[in-house]
């Protein structure tokens, strides 16, 4: 789970919903705060992403599920790993489609996506080698490479939990009743 210091709390919340109701240890990984490294609104989660989260994947040498600190499952994530016809899962999500016509592209809301362990490593060098930008954009690139077996779940497996973001001020409210 990617998170900052700042919403250590949230984080820890998260991750305990997550052990009650779906029996699933997440590991918070803490990126960086809202300006830390020159990061901005719409840089700051994949640079945590690419300098924290995705070396920690890497070594653990297994599949992930990439998780923000306000998802909210509203079917068991563990179906994800049994999925292995696929190299990505984009399980919770706010919309689009990777199958929409450029530049609408784009999945918005990164909640929740699946990665075997290969696929880790192949965001991880896209990643690296190009500057930050939004993270939503940054996997929509990555995951439309013809090479990544993807799938978009018909419908979110989840929703965002309403809050304050830093980064967004969109309306939450939007997002944060289950599909």
């Amino acid at each position: 789970m990617i998170s900052y210091k700042g919403n250590q709390k949230e984080a820890e919340r998260t991750k305990a919903i997550l052990k009650l109701e779906w029996d699933v240890d997440a590991e918070i990984i803490y990126g960086y705060k809202l300006g830390e490294k020159g990061s901005t609104k719409n840089t700051v989660l994949m640079q945590g992403v690419v300098d924290k989260l995705l070396p920690r994947a890497i070594e653990l040498k297994d599949d992930i599920v990439y998780i923000e600190d306000d998802v909210r499952f509203t079917r068991d994530p563990r179906l994800l790993a049994r999925m292995k016809a696929f190299d990505v899962i984009w399980a919770v999500y706010r919309k689009g489609k990777l199958t929409n016509k450029p530049p609408h592209n784009v999945i918005t809301g990164s909640q929740a996506i699946y990665m075997n362990k290969k696929t880790v490593k192949k965001v991880y060098d896209w990643f690296k080698n190009r500057k930050p930008i939004h993270i939503d954009s940054a996997f929509s690139e990555v995951f439309r490479q013809p090479d990544i077996k993807f799938l978009q779940a018909k419908k979110s497996m989840g929703y965002e939990r309403i809050h304050e973001s830093l980064i967004s001020k969109d309306d939450w409210s939007k997002y944060a009743n289950p599909r």
